[in-house]
């Protein structure tokens, strides 16, 4: 079985702008395409047409994580999705009802994990936050691990006739665009 186009498509022209985008230091604009990235397939994934939380969650419980050597849960992408896309920040409801820890990014390249938790344990006091309640994540990493996850899931349709059907027919649902003339 192959990859359907209109999947293949959607999934290497986020991969390419996200490229794009940490090449000439767009970070937060990076950051933001990989969770819209994961939204849409999840989207692509669900069952559902009004897809919600759960589905993020679950596409991040089986193509994301596994592998993914952090204290980071599913949950706690999500709400890191919400606190970027919505307001910007790394705060979200999730956060402030106790159930999501914060996620703060480390950009530029790949450093040791105990350097990048000590620079940005020592800011949190000011920000009136404990270690407890953060998640630090070293963007490399991240869209490093995004890759792999898109990897599982183009993997995934490949292997999967009744995937591959949903995906195509969910893909090609997707917002189209067509050239001038």
């Amino acid at each position: 079985m192959s990859l359907p186009n209109a999947v293949w498509s959607t999934i290497t022209s986020d991969m390419h702008a996200v490229t794009a985008l940490l090449h000439n230091g767009c970070t937060t604009h990076a950051l933001s395409l990989v969770f819209i990235s994961i939204d849409k397939m999840a989207w692509i994934s669900s069952a559902k047409v009004d897809h919600d939380r759960n589905d993020f969650i679950a596409w991040v419980e089986k193509y994301f994580l596994p592998g993914y050597p952090t204290q980071l849960d599913a949950l706690d992408l999500y709400a890191a999705r919400c606190g970027l896309l919505h307001t910007g920040s790394a705060e979200s409801k999730l956060y402030r009802d106790g159930k999501a820890k914060q996620i703060f990014y480390s950009t530029g390249p790949r450093r040791s994990d105990a350097e990048v938790k000590a620079e940005i344990h020592a800011k949190l006091p000011k920000l009136g936050l404990k270690p407890d309640e953060v998640v630090v994540l070293q963007c490399i990493d991240l869209t490093n691990q995004w890759n792999t996850a898109m990897e599982r899931f183009t993997h995934a349709i490949e292997a999967d006739a009744a995937l591959q059907a949903h995906a195509k027919q969910r893909a090609d649902l997707q917002l189209a665009m067509f050239p001038a003339g």
